[in-house]
């Protein structure tokens, strides 16, 4: 046997172990040229999970993203697409952030948290019912997602009901009255129309005529575009107090013939808030502040979801399930990677990892490959479904809810990444 027949040996036996270890416990390893989707050995979270396996094991993040056509769903065919990236000398994908390098490396004076607070959706829905209600086959959802509930907003809740709940939960923790913010932060990716949704929630709260507002954009994003903002903002020293929020209610929106189920199905509704002083109290908590924060917007998977405006107030719908979850996987192992670099971070070190989370399967697959602690990493979509703008928010809050109990020397940094449609990526790190 030659070098190259031994290479590709080689390289079979590593991609026919990223398959068997994706398969149902018991499943035999499917013949070389079978289409392991549509033959039934994998479902489609599965399949990302192979792929992503295999980029990992040959140290090639993004490749099948790259190849050009269509990811591999045979043994052969993924043998193939890995021994030609080899032979051509691939190093992997450029678009994984690994230049991204801090502009600011002046502290800005970010304020501590000294308070927070979420609100979901005041209905629980088992997820049986969610795929009742959109005529999808039992499991669609619970098994290939992992889901178990998602949380939705009654007839009478809206984005500014939750956000005011939230808000207000956490202007009593911080011991802050509604008059004192200087700006009110604020994102959604759900709330349509105008006043917009930070002006709304303004009127909502009674907040001072002296603040001032800003609406965010970003979607899953969103959270953390606004904490970037809120940094910069304090580099004013004549800013004091600022309040952060996101709400969003899908369940209003995601609805239609132009909305695949098994896309509205994972969402929930549910919104956070987080205020952040220049001088916090002197409590027992060490307040943690803004530090890095990193984001960028890599075109690749640009298409894998797309949403638009359809025929009279309709939602129309173009998504890419397994696509999108090969690049936020791979988007938010590439982001916690840079973050540790800049931050010369350890992953040990990091207390709480506070992950954007389309379904708690992609997580699992990410954590595992990111070699993460599942007990690091705040869960939320499990029992809430995808929360937008708010998954992050929610599971900071519950981050925060567990710290909050520990002295100073007992916490290290808070991690958060998340990705959105785009895709845009972010990452924060809170000391």
């Amino acid at each position: 046997m030659n070098s190259s027949d031994q290479e590709h040996v080689r390289i079979r036996r590593i991609v026919e172990q990223c398959v068997q270890t994706a398969l149902p416990s018991g499943e035999m390893l499917p013949d070389e040229d079978r289409d392991w989707i549509e033959g039934g050995a994998l479902d489609s979270m599965a399949h990302v999970e192979v792929l992503l396996g295999i980029e990992s094991a040959f140290g090639l993040p993004g490749l099948f993203g790259r190849c050009g056509d269509a990811p591999p769903v045979t043994i052969r065919a993924a043998v193939d697409i890995v021994l030609q990236a080899l032979a051509a000398g691939a190093k992997g994908d450029a678009e994984r952030g690994t230049s991204v390098e801090l502009n600011n490396h002046v502290s800005l004076g970010a304020g501590g948290f000294s308070g927070w607070g979420a609100a979901l959706g005041s209905e629980c829905v088992p997820i049986a019912g969610v795929e009742e209600e959109f005529h999808l086959p039992e499991g669609t959802l619970a098994k290939r997602a992992g889901i178990d509930s998602v949380r939705r907003a009654s007839r009478e809740e809206n984005e500014i009901l939750l956000a005011k709940m939230a808000a207000e939960r956490a202007l009593q923790m911080a011991s802050v009255s509604a008059e004192r913010p200087d700006w009110i932060i604020a994102t959604s990716e759900t709330f349509l129309g105008f006043p917009s949704f930070s002006a709304s929630l303004h009127t909502a709260l009674l907040a001072s005529g002296s603040c001032r507002l800003l609406d965010v954009g970003g979607a899953c994003v969103g959270l953390l575009n606004c904490f970037a903002v809120a940094k910069a903002l304090f580099s004013d020293p004549g800013v004091e107090c600022i309040l952060v929020v996101s709400a969003d209610v899908h369940s209003h929106r995601l609805t239609g013939e132009g909305v695949p189920g098994e896309f509205a199905g994972l969402f929930g509704d549910g919104a956070s808030a987080f205020i952040l002083q220049r001088s916090t109290p002197s409590a027992s908590f060490d307040a943690y502040s803004i530090g890095a924060s990193i984001g960028s917007c890599c075109g690749t998977f640009s298409s894998a979801l797309r949403i638009s405006a359809g025929a009279n107030a309709s939602v129309v719908v173009d998504f890419d399930g397994a696509a999108l979850a090969r690049a936020a996987a791979d988007r938010m192992e590439g982001t916690i990677c840079d973050l540790e670099r800049i931050c010369g971070l350890t992953r040990d070190s990091v207390s709480a990892f506070v992950l954007h989370q389309p379904n708690p399967r992609l997580v699992e697959t990410m954590r595992r490959r990111a070699n993460i602690p599942i007990e690091k990493i705040p869960l939320v979509s499990k029992t809430c479904g995808n929360l937008g703008s708010s998954t992050c928010g929610v599971a900071l809050c519950m981050a925060m809810d567990a710290h909050a109990l520990k002295p100073r020397s007992a916490r290290g940094p808070i991690l958060l990444a998340a990705v959105s449609p785009g895709i845009l990526w972010g990452g924060t790190v809170l000391n």
